[in-house]
């Protein structure tokens, strides 16, 4: 089985290491960039893989079993390095950059890329979360980026670019990563049993961009609860808009530290609104609706009480914007109750004539 069996996409970057490697070219400082969630660190950790095996009959593989391929799974090998973001930090610390205070520069990731390999011909490191490093941090790793040991490889991952100091950027060889299918994303949330059913892995993965990331966060339970009072009530069509706002915001203030995840989560309650009206929209297209990857049965169901109504794409459109304003209001700063009910209750209002006529 070849080591990159189960990585989603990124045909495209393998064939450029593959190349890089067949032809001796590859650089010491490689700098992936991509949204999150895509399978950055997971082509780094691959990679690093294939480079450090010592019997890799292809040109970009590993063979699993052999003296560097073993310790490397069983995550010991001597001659790689992985650091990241500690857990519930907002930085990559520069203590594991460049050591402790009180042993700085004898220990932490630079000091360790400075020895020897002791297995191989080389040492490989992957930085994970890059875009945090602090800035002592980042000017610590400046100088290995300056002037790398011989026999390193270094592997910079993250997710903005432009949070990567611009002196740090240019030292190294950026490759680009783009966001997984949507195909993709559903095949993954089910082959790691994130999700309780392949209708909610369909849903997820339409809303993910890309990211597995953003996809398991749309399965978290509290948000499952928005989304289905959300859909309960659009589904009726005659609904009130300032009760509905009252028992959506009851949810979003027990889910919510603080005013800034209150803005999160009112946001995903926004998307969902408007994935609703889309849904309903190529619902009413016979074609649409039988390729509709994101299917939402609520919206199409609702979508054919409008089929003898008078401009029916017109009224969804309109709910549609309408959304969208809302979330505009929300990046405004409009205090999110004053957002949603405003939204909600014209929501109501726009479809309660044409439902009810």
């Amino acid at each position: 089985m070849s080591v990159w069996t189960g990585l989603r996409g990124h045909a495209v970057q393998r064939e450029m290491f593959r190349r890089a490697v067949s032809r001796g070219r590859l650089s010491q400082s490689y700098l992936f960039v991509g949204p999150d969630g895509i399978g950055k660190q997971l082509f780094a950790r691959r990679l690093a893989n294939c480079l450090l095996c010592r019997e890799p009959g292809d040109e970009l593989e590993a063979c699993g079993e052999c003296a560097s391929c073993r310790p490397f799974h069983a995550g010991n090998h001597p001659d790689f390095l992985f650091v990241d973001r500690p857990e519930g930090k907002r930085e990559l610390p520069i203590d594991l950059i460049a050591g402790s205070p009180e042993r700085r520069g004898q220990e932490g990731l630079c000091h360790d890329l400075s020895l020897r390999p002791l297995e191989g011909s080389r040492k490989i490191a992957i930085v994970n979360d890059a875009d945090t490093m602090t800035e002592p941090g980042a000017n610590a790793f400046l100088k290995t980026l300056e002037e790398p040991p011989e026999r390193a490889m270094l592997l910079l991952v993250a997710s903005n670019l432009d949070a990567v100091m611009p002196t740090i950027r240019s030292r190294c060889q950026l490759v680009r990563f783009s966001a997984l299918s949507t195909t993709d994303v559903e095949e993954l949330l089910i082959e790691l049993g994130l999700v309780p059913s392949s209708e909610e892995a369909r849903f997820a993965a339409a809303l993910s961009e890309g990211s597995l990331t953003i996809a398991r966060q749309l399965l978290r339970p509290e948000l499952r609860e928005l989304r289905t009072t959300l859909y309960t009530a659009l589904s009726q069509g005659n609904f009130s808009g300032l009760s509905l706002a009252k028992s959506l915001l009851e949810v979003i203030d027990s889910i919510s530290a603080d005013t800034p995840e209150q803005r999160v989560h009112a946001n995903w309650l926004i998307r969902f609104a408007v994935e609703y009206y889309r849904s309903a929209l190529r619902g009413l297209s016979q074609h649409d609706r039988e390729t509709d990857f994101g299917a939402i049965p609520m919206a199409q169901s609702w979508a054919g009480t409008l089929t003898n109504r008078a401009e029916p794409l017109e009224l969804i459109g309109t709910l549609i914007e309408r959304a969208i304003e809302g979330a505009n209001h929300i990046e405004q700063n409009v205090p999110v109750p004053l957002a949603l009910e405003a939204m909600l209750d014209d929501l109501a209002r726009m479809s309660r004539p044409v439902i009810a006529r």
